[in-house]
């Protein structure tokens, strides 16, 4: 009796650390959604926000806010997909690592095709001379151009710019008669296509990343749960 009670619980002790390593072998992991196909379509519901939502901050003050709205929640609502679909911390900051730099050029992009796009089919091109190059520094370096037009004596306009630029250089504003947008060099106005392509290059690829990340984390979750249907159900 004294060896059976004395061995019973060294058994009880065993089993209790099997199912401790089990334990501790997925704590890394996020929680699996409840709904993950409702969690998922935040992917594609960011691929269409994300430009949308650069676009609208190509027309003014009145729209800064509901494009920041915009891409903030699709943002958000991305990464939170992405870090719910996948059950690994590798793959998870693989994916984030990569979804990085789309997250940031789409909604940019977009605002500047959005520019371009409406100067290239109702801007009025104004030829003038740069007469002054401010340099703001910030987060990043910018540059902006003060153009006096020649068609409009005594006019003015101030145009982003780039380093190159120069007081005394010869340029072509593309300017919209109604103030839509604000106004940029013609030749940078007048490829709006390429722009676009760019646009949809990046956003097809955030698209293409964190959709397969997606997939790569419910086929990874579903051999958990044939390895450990015990352990998974009773989370």
């Amino acid at each position: 009796m004294t060896h059976y009670e004395t061995s019973r619980p060294g058994q009880h002790r065993r089993r209790g650390g099997g199912a401790g390593k089990a334990g501790k072998a997925g704590k890394n992991d996020t929680p699996w959604p409840r709904r993950p196909l409702l969690t998922a379509l935040w992917i594609p519901a960011a691929a269409v926000m994300l430009p949308v939502g650069g676009a609208l901050g190509a027309f003014g003050a009145w729209f800064f806010l509901p494009s920041l709205a915009l891409v903030l929640t699709a943002a958000i609502g991305l990464i939170y997909a992405v870090v719910c679909l996948c059950q690994s911390g590798a793959l998870r900051g693989v994916a984030l690592a990569l979804l990085l730099a789309p997250l940031i050029a789409v909604p940019l992009m977009s605002m500047n095709t959005a520019q371009a796009t409406v100067l290239s089919m109702r801007g009025t091109p104004h030829p003038g001379t740069v007469t002054d190059v401010t340099v703001t520094h910030g987060k990043g370096t910018s540059y902006t151009c003060v153009v006096r037009y020649d068609d409009a004596p005594g006019h003015t306009r101030s145009v982003s710019c780039r380093s190159g630029d120069a007081a005394g250089e010869r340029v072509s504003v593309t300017e919209d008669p109604d103030g839509l947008v604000d106004p940029e060099f013609t030749a940078d106005a007048e490829n709006p296509r390429f722009d676009l392509a760019m646009v949809g290059f990046a956003d097809v690829s955030l698209l293409v990343i964190s959709g397969a990340a997606a997939a790569l984390g419910a086929l990874l979750h579903l051999l958990r749960k044939r390895r450990h249907p015990v352990a998974q159900e009773a989370g």
